[in-house]
């Protein structure tokens, strides 16, 4: 049976008219992206943002206060001959080692368990959830270097640049996040994982190889220049975070709540 339907032709005058209407009516706020982690953190929570992972974080502390102990004589030692730029040099290649740990055996975990193709399926998807670890786990590798650094150097009692040490610190460690979430957005993820680390330890292996030029570069290196690259890699970082992966869902989110 057809059915005749009346059809309402509006100007183009009258649309957007009533457009603003709409708009008016429904009171749009925009969403600022610190708001929108924020709400985002809370629907995912904490405890499925971090399930499963536990025995993850226990892991990894153990190997950071074994490696401690294990690394202390040898600070001992480079503290009383005076090579303080090996200790520059040893904590800008190492610092990404507390993120690494946390972050890529966590993925093996959930890859053993039969969790990581589940994952995928949930509301929040897996690369959001991974990247919402990421800056979860910045923050804490970032406390962890702070106290630990802070605690060496009390205890030792010996003149060192305890910002620089920070600041070499902060900067390999977010270089190394960088150029993990740049890759993650370009290469499918199965890949993306193992190639940074990869990456890193070549990069490693030519720093080791070339150590006396590189140390005494990170030595005399003005702060200035070590602060500047700690807040670009920093602010990268964050630029990174919402304009490759939440730009699109903080969009969505705001219109849909509204």
């Amino acid at each position: 049976m057809n059915k005749n339907i009346n059809q309402i032709h509006l100007t183009q005058a009258e649309k957007e008219n009533s457009i603003n209407v709409i708009l008016k009516e429904i009171k749009l706020q925009p969403v600022t992206f610190r708001g929108f982690l924020c709400s985002y953190f809370q629907k995912v929570g904490l405890s499925y943002l971090f399930w499963g992972i536990g025995d993850i974080l226990f892991l990894v502390g153990l190997l950071l206060v074994g490696g401690g102990l294990v690394y202390l004589p040898n600070l001992n030692h480079l503290l009383a001959n005076n090579l303080t730029d090996e200790i520059y040099f040893s904590v800008f290649i190492f610092s990404p080692l507390c993120y690494a740990l946390l972050y890529f055996l966590g993925i093996w975990k959930e890859i053993l368990l039969g969790t990581f193709e589940l994952k995928m399926t949930l509301r929040v998807s897996l690369k959001e959830l991974l990247i919402l670890r990421m800056l979860a786990f910045s923050i804490i590798s970032l406390v962890i270097l702070t106290g630990s650094n802070y605690l060496i150097w009390q205890f030792l009692g010996q003149e060192i640049s305890l910002v620089r040490l920070f600041s070499l610190s902060f900067s390999s460690l977010f270089l190394f996040a960088n150029l993990q979430l740049l890759l993650e957005y370009k290469i499918p993820l199965r890949r993306s994982y193992w190639v940074t680390p990869l990456i890193w330890l070549v990069v490693g292996a030519f720093f080791i190889w070339k150590q006396d030029i590189i140390a005494q570069f990170l030595l005399y290196l003005p702060l200035t220049i070590v602060t500047t690259i700690v807040c670009g890699s920093f602010i990268l970082f964050i630029c990174l975070l919402r304009y490759n992966y939440f730009t699109e869902k903080e969009g969505t989110i705001t219109y849909a709540s509204a």
